[in-house]
């Protein structure tokens, strides 16, 4: 069997989790048991409906939750994750899983160890900035003593070995998406080439946890003055949304909140490109970017240090600064110059295939597993 120890709770709406599920099942469909530990699982989780099958075991971990820090408490599961002999696969970031990951070492050093680095958290001159800091450097010394570190992009592969961890260790596996999101996306048609009018404006789509970072705020910031038409559906929830819905009263805005698969298809469908205007390094990777170039819309991320979100959609015909300054100009050729929008919407879903369709990333996977 082998186990995996994250903060949150697979399959979920997030990269980590999609990626722990990901893992889980492709383990399971080889013939090789899978159980995934949980900090963040609480009775609420617990309840709720799976937006993907969840054909593998799932533990629910006691924590004290401290704000957003998650310790651990004693527990029967704990202990059976800490004793056990079995290979681990640790998600980080995550003190609390940072935490379990060394005990697990101490406890049983020749147990085959490896860490999943998915992100670079950005830290501010504050004191929980101070502490992000801390925490990172301590993961970082931490992850230079582990035989296989995966992480989900070029960008991270090259800020990890500039912060000392040995390139003979890393490997590249970029984030997939589920088999059938895959293949309903790769089935929409191309889309019309006609440019923004009244009737039917640049549809622009956002689908994300509606919280700080994501920026929906700066999203709206660069639409509101655009010479142009335009519609934006906001897909997802969270603790911002109230302050976003405030902000985008009285203009052509949607929010959706959580939608299922086929609700969120369905946006994607209605689309001609998607922003992701997180301005953080916390985005390391957007899945929802995967999501976009499969449906063959482009995805506009910007180009941040530490971060892969401007490499994983990056397309030969989109010359842009990727700053969040130039964002509204970027928009409005989207919405006036409908073929070369076309083009690039073909870029994207051959981008797709090439570098992020699922049989590209199982061949990558061979010989990753712990």
């Amino acid at each position: 069997m082998t186990l995996q120890l994250l903060r949150e709770w697979p399959p979920g709406y997030g990269g980590v989790e999609r990626v722990a599920h990901e893992l889980a099942c492709h383990w399971q469909q080889q013939g090789q048991p899978a159980a995934v530990f949980s900090l963040a699982a609480q009775p609420v989780a617990l309840s709720e409906l799976d937006p993907l099958p969840a054909p593998y075991q799932r533990v629910p971990l006691p924590r004290l939750a401290l704000g957003r820090l998650l310790l651990p408490l004693p527990s029967v599961p704990l202990w059976r994750l800490l004793r056990s002999h079995e290979p681990l696969h640790a998600h980080l970031p995550c003190p609390g899983v940072l935490l379990l990951l060394l005990l697990a070492r101490v406890m049983q050093p020749r147990r085959r160890l490896s860490v999943h680095w998915h992100a670079f958290l950005q830290t501010e001159i504050t004191p929980s900035g101070l502490l992000v800091g801390l925490y990172q450097q301590l993961a970082l010394l931490v992850v230079k003593q582990i035989p296989l570190v995966i992480t989900t992009s070029p960008v991270l592969v090259a800020e990890l070995m500039r912060r000392g961890c040995r390139r003979a260790r890393l490997r590249t596996l970029p984030c997939c998406l589920d088999a059938g999101l895959e293949k309903a996306a790769l089935a929409l048609p191309p889309r019309p080439d006609t440019p923004a009018t009244l009737a039917d404006p640049l549809r622009v789509l956002f689908i994300g946890r509606l919280d700080s970072y994501k920026r929906v705020d700066l999203l709206l910031g660069a639409l509101i003055p655009l010479q142009a038409p335009w519609r934006l559906d906001v897909v997802g929830d969270g603790p911002r949304r109230h302050q976003f819905e405030q902000l985008a009263q009285g203009l052509p805005v949607q929010f959706w909140g959580r939608l299922d698969e086929a609700g969120k298809l369905g946006r994607l469908a209605a689309a001609q490109v998607l922003v992701l205007p997180s301005d953080r390094s916390n985005e390391a990777f957007g899945i929802v970017q995967l999501e976009a170039m499969a449906a063959g819309i482009p995805a506009v991320a910007f180009h941040l240090p530490r971060s892969g979100m401007a490499w994983v959609s990056h397309l030969p015909g989109l010359a842009w600064s990727g700053a969040p300054a130039d964002l509204g100009q970027l928009l409005l050729r989207l919405a006036t110059e409908s073929p070369w929008r076309a083009a690039l919407g073909r870029q994207a879903r051959r981008r797709y295939q090439q570098l992020f369709a699922r049989k590209v990333w199982q061949r990558r996977l061979q010989g990753l597993g712990p």
